[in-house]
């Protein structure tokens, strides 16, 4: 099983106030909400937030990869157009935000993955080209620790499935490559907590969804394989949200698009179950504004709409 290809699939201020009467919108015990869908459909695409706004670059639309960059402001349930990336990217390594700058690694361009590495500047609204990755990267995830930008690869175009791991210095405009994980995890959840990173779930270097999660040390230079998650995924939305990881939806080991959320505290070693979305969903981004976590992108049964979420309350 391979992650699915999906070319063919069809700065604004957060005010306390507004966020209020989201909070207070929700009926009790219910953590989802919808809101305005991106205006273009964005499948697989990477996100972050950066000052309250949330940016929505590359995925796949109705017509093919995109180099969309699509801001959605809170306060307003409102997205704008901004200026596109260099080029398309898609199932790529995600996202990172360092010095309120959004940067973009690695992700499919065609029929091989990519190395880039794509720097946007929301004041100037410019997108800068920056020092490529030593190798072709998609399928991975990024965290930023210590004003560093830290990716997984587990595709690289050419021998199924990798575990590899490089860190970007935004001062050197350079990469380093570290040591991988012992899991390969094609599409997984990843999250920095407490300075490390952890990545979750995925396709194994069978192609079959796994519940392995390991986490990085950079003070260590190490990885660590901690307690399985309760079910076995790969393409799930993921946010790391008061000291825990989220992993949202995503597809399991029978290949179905699923809702279910779950979530993993490092102080106990555990995960547990939270709020499910409103319907099964995959390919989504997941990103935390302001402690709300928004859910946007993806497809279920077909592309579907951003949703908001209060952080669960977990038995």
């Amino acid at each position: 099983m391979r992650l699915p290809k999906l070319s063919t699939v069809t700065g604004y201020p957060v005010l306390a106030g507004v966020l209020a009467v989201l909070l207070l919108s929700l009926p009790a015990h219910a953590a989802w909400k919808s809101l305005t869908a991106p205006p273009t459909q964005a499948v697989s695409a990477a996100a972050e937030s950066i000052n309250g706004t949330i940016y929505l670059a590359g995925g796949s639309g109705i017509s093919g990869p995109l180099t969309n960059l699509q801001a959605f402001n809170p306060e307003t349930n409102s997205w704008t157009a901004l200026a596109n990336m260099p080029a398309t990217l898609y199932q790529g390594d995600g996202a990172g935000v360092i010095n309120s700058q959004l940067y973009v690694a690695g992700g499919w361009n065609g029929p091989l993955p990519t190395n880039w590495l794509f720097m946007y500047d929301p004041p100037s609204n410019t997108w800068t080209v920056l020092a490529g990755m030593s190798h072709l990267s998609a399928c991975g995830a990024s965290g930023v620790i210590n004003s560093k930008l830290y990716v997984t690869t587990a595709c690289n175009g050419y021998s199924g499935y990798a575990n590899y791991l490089d860190v970007y210095d935004p001062v050197a405009n350079a990469w380093t490559s570290l040591p991988g994980s012992a899991s390969a995890h094609a599409g997984a959840a990843a999250g920095v907590i407490n300075g490390k990173l952890y990545v979750a779930g995925g396709l194994n270097y069978s192609g079959v969804p796994t519940n392995v999660m390991e986490v990085y040390d950079p003070a260590a230079n190490s990885w660590t394989t901690i307690a399985p998650m309760k079910t076995a995924v790969q393409a799930a939305a993921s946010v790391a949200l008061n000291g825990e990881l989220y992993v949202i939806g995503g597809m399991d080991a029978a290949n179905a698009t699923v809702a279910t959320v779950q979530v993993y505290n490092p102080f106990t070693n555990k995960w547990k179950t939270a709020a499910a979305l409103p319907s099964p969903q995959s390919s989504a981004s997941g990103v935390v504004v302001d402690g709300l976590i928004f859910n946007v992108g993806g497809y279920g049964s077909g592309p579907t709409n951003a949703y908001v979420a209060i952080e669960p309350s977990i038995p």
